[in-house]
């Protein structure tokens, strides 16, 4: 019996919090009847909305203050400068060599690029890491080519104005307007563009961007510091056309962020740096 006892009294607990509680959540609100008695209605309390989250704009990437003084684009040797614009509207000093460039054979294994290619330093010792992953997946890449001097760059514009002159300055650029020029730029290459092109001497191509290498490098190179800088839609910051093979290095940050913010270099550069990189000569384009 006392247990019993016991039982009906902690239900009776129980109820009358479970009361308490509905109580507590509903508001008595007044009405009055047709006969002009007033009734009492409880209607259910009004829960606040949440405050909608607001996400802020993502700010530009914070690149360096250049300090170097406002030159003629032909008198430019951007020396500590990893995001120096380079198009076919400002170029380089002719005479600009990098000072700490290294042969790739030193970086790079075998059977990928001809060992005396030059690259700066910082920039191959990525790319040897870069292909050392591609490799172990089972990729194949090359790299055709690397640092360009203003009197090499010249022979290879002036044999596309050979081939191909009304699209010339569009696939090459022109001398002193070649980002290859900076010594952190590799062209790729990749066994499968012969098959895809059907032309089995076709080094260069749009369909690059659909081998296994162009793929791998789309979706990873930034993780190595390398941005494509002439993706579709640059040309008209760039001057050139689409090109899936051609990599600059930034630094890991950059890349990373202009792969996920979907800038490119030129184009976030303008907005970056709003001031011009160099004064461009009077027949620039």
């Amino acid at each position: 019996m006392k247990a019993c006892r016991q039982i009906l009294f902690l239900a009776t607990v129980l109820l009358a919090a479970c009361q308490s509680q509905a109580a507590a959540s509903l508001t008595v609100t007044p009405s009055r009847t047709m006969t002009g008695s007033v009734t009492m209605t409880p209607t259910a309390t009004t829960v606040p909305s949440r405050t909608p989250t607001i996400i802020p704009t993502p700010t530009l990437f914070p690149l360096p203050t250049s300090n170097a003084p406002l030159v003629a684009c032909d008198e430019r040797r951007p020396d500590d400068d990893l995001f120096a614009l380079v198009t076919a509207s400002f170029g380089l000093d002719p005479n600009y060599i990098p000072g700490d460039l290294v042969k790739l054979g030193n970086y790079v294994s075998g059977y990928v690029t001809l060992p005396d290619l030059l690259l700066r330093r910082e920039a191959a010792e990525a790319l040897g890491r870069m292909v050392s992953e591609m490799k172990a997946g089972g990729l194949a890449p090359t790299v055709l080519s690397a640092y360009r001097s203003f009197i090499e760059q010249s022979i290879t514009y002036q044999r596309w104005l050979v081939e191909d002159p009304e699209n010339a300055s569009q696939i090459s650029a022109r001398p002193g307007h070649s980002e290859h020029q900076l010594g952190t730029v590799v062209d790729f290459g990749s066994p499968e563009l012969p098959e895809l092109t059907g032309d089995p001497a076709m080094k260069f191509s749009p369909l690059f961007a659909q081998t296994g290498e162009g793929m791998w490098l789309a979706e990873h190179a930034h993780e190595y510091g390398y941005t494509m800088t002439n993706p579709p839609g640059a040309a008209l910051w760039t001057g050139l056309a689409y090109e899936p093979w051609h990599y600059r290095y930034v630094g890991v940050d950059l890349a990373t962020y202009l792969h996920a913010s979907g800038y490119f270099l030129a184009e976030f550069v303008f907005q970056a740096r709003p001031v011009l990189p160099c004064i461009p000569a009077l027949d620039a384009p």
